[in-house]
């Protein structure tokens, strides 16, 4: 019974140890990312124009006139292909998004033209069945679009990635988007006074957050991939440069890295310590889960790994020690005797017993009460 015991402590010591030393993005899987900081209006055409936006808490400057100059002089859109795997994702569906800086609207995309209600806007979701082959479009493919923002100067807004970090990037907030109907629990009283849960469907406009995340070693807009209608594509999957999700229900937030979603008068940490505060989008049989990454090299890892096993191993010492606490009382005075012969057999002696974890084996190695010495 006793060494059942003793088990069960030293399982749940190995427990408690494995929780201190895990990599913090990892503990609890659903720690969330920076929180954005309070949001900036741009308040004439000129500035909303020219795209240059200055935060109006840190003093952080983000030129992004090279990417408008795409949305606003050239008429093109930013493209992210193939999104896919999110909360509200159809699992047969992909998505493809749309999306301009600053509330540009150019022409509206050719799948999107006929859609009921459809207007000019700075964002657009297109969604299309899933194939086999993305580069070979089936025909009759159906697509459903809808403008997820509004580009009027009141509609849109943009503010900080993270409020302690500028050079984490900047992210603009479209509102007044087409209405989506989402799903709300609305709280009620029942004929007897009982609380009851009610769910409703309320048609809300729908709403996107652009994350233009800093990446200084990032493509220009000039080398980067053209679709065929000329727009600037990245396709999800190919690298980590991009994502696009419905977060929350009628909410998209799309991420894309660029060197000008870094600040041009502010400190830029490298983009190995950003990642490590990224969220990362994960989904299995419980649903959808959001974490940080988590900063885990090579050398981190064996830190950790040899830091448990030290704690461990110190843990089964203490418990040894405490088991075999009669002996102890005999061997520690005697590793520090003046006597050579003395120590050498006292050490002997003690890792004997630390590695001896069988109790009836420890019971005949009891010491008897009048021994205070080994030779």
């Amino acid at each position: 019974t006793r060494a059942m015991a003793m088990r069960r402590v030293l399982l749940g010591f190995v427990v408690l140890l494995s929780l201190a030393v895990a990599p913090e993005g990892k503990r609890g899987g659903t720690k969330r990312g920076p929180t954005p900081g309070p949001p900036n209006t741009v308040n004439t055409l000129a500035a909303e124009q020219q795209c240059k936006l200055t935060d109006g808490q840190t003093g952080a400057i983000y030129d992004l006139s090279p990417l408008h100059r795409i949305n606003y002089v050239d008429k093109k859109f930013f493209v992210i292909h193939g999104a896919s795997g999110g909360p509200f994702d159809h699992v047969d569906t992909v998505y493809d998004y749309h999306f301009t800086l600053c509330g540009a609207r150019p022409p509206t995309p050719l799948n999107c033209m006929g859609s009921p209600d459809i207007f000019r806007a700075p964002a657009y979701q297109i969604a299309r069945k899933k194939q086999d082959n993305p580069d070979v479009e089936e025909p009759g493919t159906l697509r459903n679009c809808a403008a997820i923002g509004s580009g009027e100067r009141g509609d849109w807004t943009y503010r900080l990635i993270d409020k302690d970090d500028p050079s984490a990037g900047v992210q603009i907030d479209y509102t007044g988007g087409q209405e989506c109907h989402k799903r709300t629990v609305v709280k009620t009283k029942t004929e007897t006074g009982r609380d009851k849960r009610v769910v409703k469907w309320i048609p809300t406009p729908r709403t996107t957050t652009i994350r233009m995340t800093c990446n200084p070693g990032g493509p220009e807009p000039s080398r980067e991939k053209k679709d065929r209608d000329g727009n600037v594509g990245r396709l999800v999957g190919e690298t980590q440069t991009v994502h696009a999700s419905e977060d929350d229900m009628c909410h998209y937030t799309l991420t894309w890295e660029s060197p000008y979603g870094c600040p041009i008068n502010k400190k830029i940490r490298s983009v190995s310590d950003r990642r490590a505060s990224d969220p990362v989008f994960t989904s299995d049989s419980s649903g959808f889960h959001v974490r940080t990454r988590g900063k885990q090299g090579f050398l981190s890892k064996l830190l950790k790994l040899l830091t448990f096993v030290f704690f461990c191993v110190l843990g089964l010492v203490g418990v040894q020690m405490f088991r075999h606490r009669k002996w102890m009382k005999i061997i520690l005075p005697q590793m520090t005797d003046k006597s050579r012969l003395q120590q050498k057999l006292a050490r002997k002696k003690f890792v004997k017993l630390i590695t001896t974890l069988d109790t009836k084996t420890a019971k005949r190695m009891a010491p008897n009460g009048g021994t205070r010495a080994l030779v």
